[in-house]
């Protein structure tokens, strides 16, 4: 008999990763805080009158509660941006995570409605320089074409989701427990995405030598704040004079800063992007996108309250169908891109708002219409997101992915503010008028609802033409390259 030696069989070769290719946890990290910071945006708004009845709280101190946050989150963005790509993107998503979550605490603890108004100022604070390094460390982590697609598609699909669900869980956590855990639920969530950074997510140090440039920074805030103050305050009328002397004196700031940065080598205020066609288009984009998303939940939240005398838990329940309409568009998303192209899905995006606020501007009293209504919108908040986000940063260099994405997502959150502003005062206005003249109040909502539709019908309307220009541009990119 042979003896046989077994020699152990050789292992296979270990899978060959593409150099190119980046780990998903960063996208988990930067996906789960982008979706907490646009669920706070909204998630406060059916708890206004618990808050105001529990605290307690008066008219103007409620209303700061959600403006102060929009304000500190505007106003900061770009400068956000800018601290990211000086003193690196992970610090900065980290400082601005734990303001974020200390902040939370001190809203879900506060004791008067000054503290609660502070707390939500500090929120915003924190979220401005949390947004604006998220999208920073997307662009730097995901440098191979087809990830960053994918990778933008699930940051701008979750900013959607985050902002339409959170008047849902709203609802729920007023109606279940108290609205305090409405600030206190983001507790958890910080310190797993905490960790989540620190454990993960790469340093992404930027060279030495770039400084804050701080005179046009203090500058571009004092302009970014006098403009979101004026447009909250336009809530008291298209006639306000303090609205207009702050928006005047925004314009008056912002052109300064425009001539303090004109011919920097390295600017706080990247310029050069807005003279890109594709770049400016876009930024317009998420500016008539994001008032129709802020503004269509506002005037369904009013219709079912008001109008239908629905409860918090019930109206957020009404506006679940916008929510998962959106969840589904993101998640199939990549597909539709490859398929129509970055141009043809923001088409098919705004086509779809079109209709939606096209059905709502007739002013129907019928809570089955709204409800489809507003899903149809929904679906096409991703699909107008995602290309804009896809487009406008895909001429931003990885150096200035801060400053890029932060004029990005300024003009994002300009967009929700002046959505706001413009579209509460016409329902104010609509049902002034409709009382005045003796309809019931019902009557005179209903038909303010109506209107503040009709403007985002508008609003939709030009997007498509935008639309149509971006994918023109980009086809003639495509068509361009070797």
């Amino acid at each position: 008999m042979t003896e046989q030696t077994l020699a152990p069989a050789p292992a296979p070769p270990a899978p060959v990763q593409d150099p190119a290719k980046a780990p998903w946890t960063t996208l988990v990290v930067v996906g789960v805080a982008q979706l907490m910071v646009m669920l706070d945006s909204t998630v406060v708004n059916v708890a206004l009158p618990s808050i105001g009845a529990q605290l307690p709280a008066g008219p103007t101190a409620l209303q700061w509660t959600v403006s102060a946050y929009v304000l500190m989150l505007g106003s900061l963005l770009l400068f956000g941006g800018r601290v990211s790509d000086v003193l690196g993107r992970r610090r900065t998503f980290v400082t601005g995570l734990s303001v974020f979550a200390v902040a939370s605490v001190l809203c879900g603890i506060a004791a008067s409605e000054e503290s609660l108004v502070a707390g939500r100022a500090l929120q915003g604070a924190g979220a401005a320089l949390l947004s604006a390094a998220a999208l920073s460390i997307i662009l730097a982590v995901y440098r191979d074409e087809e990830q960053r697609k994918i990778a933008l598609t699930a940051w701008s699909g979750l900013g959607v989701i985050g902002a339409t669900i959170g008047v849902v869980l709203g609802g729920l956590i007023v109606t279940a427990i108290s609205w305090r855990w409405a600030f206190l639920i983001n507790i958890p969530v910080s310190i797993a995405a905490l960790i989540g950074a620190l454990r993960a997510m790469p340093a992404l140090r930027t060279g030495n030598g770039r400084t804050l440039r701080l005179p046009s920074a203090i500058v571009s805030t004092a302009g970014l704040a006098a403009l979101s103050f004026g447009l909250i305050r336009l809530h008291e009328g298209f006639g306000d004079p303090t609205a207009w002397s702050s928006i005047g004196a925004a314009v008056v700031l912002l052109t300064a800063v425009t001539f303090m940065e004109a011919g920097r080598a390295d600017p706080l205020l990247p310029l050069h992007l807005l003279r890109k066609p594709t770049y400016w288009l876009s930024s317009v984009g998420l500016l008539l996108v994001a008032a129709v998303m802020i503004s269509s939940s506002f005037l369904a939240s009013m219709y079912f309250q008001r109008v239908h005398e629905m409860s918090a838990f019930v109206t957020g329940l009404s506006l679940l169908p916008m929510g998962l309409a959106a969840l589904v568009v993101a998640m199939v998303a990549p597909a539709l891109a490859n398929t129509l192209g970055l141009g043809g899905m923001y088409v098919a995006g705004a086509a779809l708002q079109l209709v939606g606020t096209g059905l709502l501007a007739t002013g129907s009293d019928s809570v089955a219409l709204t409800v489809v209504a507003l899903a149809v919108i929904g679906a096409g908040l991703p699909a107008c997101f995602v290309p804009l986000f896809g487009i406008g940063t895909s001429h931003v260099e990885p150096e200035e992915s801060g400053v890029g994405s932060g004029l990005l997502n300024t003009f994002n959150e300009t967009g929700a503010a002046l959505g706001i502003a413009v579209i509460g005062t016409i329902l104010m206005t609509s049902v002034d008028s409709g009382t005045a003249a003796g309809d019931p109040v019902a009557d005179a909502t209903t038909a303010g609802v109506g209107n503040g539709f009709l403007a985002l019908g508008v609003c939709s309307a030009a997007a498509i033409v935008i639309a149509l220009v971006l994918r023109s541009l980009t086809r003639a990119e495509l068509s361009a390259r070797p």
